[in-house]
């Protein structure tokens, strides 16, 4: 329950971040947003989405699962309850993606931000799953723990083409 209220306070902070730095950059190209108070914490931030993408392609499904905190949850669409909590149980769930030959492509940093010991990192990635290519997001939310960034809880989105809103029109209120 406490890592659901977690989740959205940090959702609601990324939310209200979000639609301040999209009406101050509309009409502008993308930039990514990386804003921690300590240089080492930024660092690491960026460096944890390419070790996930590292260990899952090498088939390290335990590596992957060494990245999240022992209660940590990750909601997801591509299993049945949504949900899979517990770090035994998100590495048994990346172990099915590697055994399946998965690969990450690309990571792309959206956004960064650090308040305290929490923090969120915004990515979009690229993957081939089973020949088939695919895109989708995450939203990670980190805390550090014991002096180390720990994943508390990870949402991963893969939208829809078929379905999926196709364009903004930014000029209507």
């Amino acid at each position: 329950m406490k890592t659901m209220l977690l989740c959205g306070l940090v959702l609601a902070v990324a939310v209200a971040t979000h639609r301040e730095v999209a009406q101050s950059t509309a009409g502008r190209e993308h930039q990514t947003a990386v804003r921690c108070g300590a240089p080492e914490d930024e660092a690491v931030l960026r460096r944890i989405p390419e070790e996930w993408k590292a260990d899952y392609n090498e088939g390290n499904a335990a590596g992957v699962a060494a990245l999240y905190a022992p209660n940590a949850i990750y909601l997801t669409q591509h299993f049945v309850a949504g949900t899979v909590e517990g770090r035994a149980a998100i590495q048994a769930y990346v172990q099915r993606g590697v055994d399946a030959g998965y690969k990450v492509d690309s990571i792309e940093m959206l956004r960064t931000e650090c308040a305290g010991d929490m923090a969120y990192v915004v990515d979009r990635y690229t993957a081939t799953n089973a020949g088939q290519k695919a895109m989708g997001v995450n939203l990670v939310v980190l805390r550090k723990l014991g002096g180390r960034w720990m994943i508390v809880a990870h949402e991963a989105a893969v939208p829809d083409p078929a379905t999926a809103v196709q364009s903004l029109d930014l000029a209507k209120k």
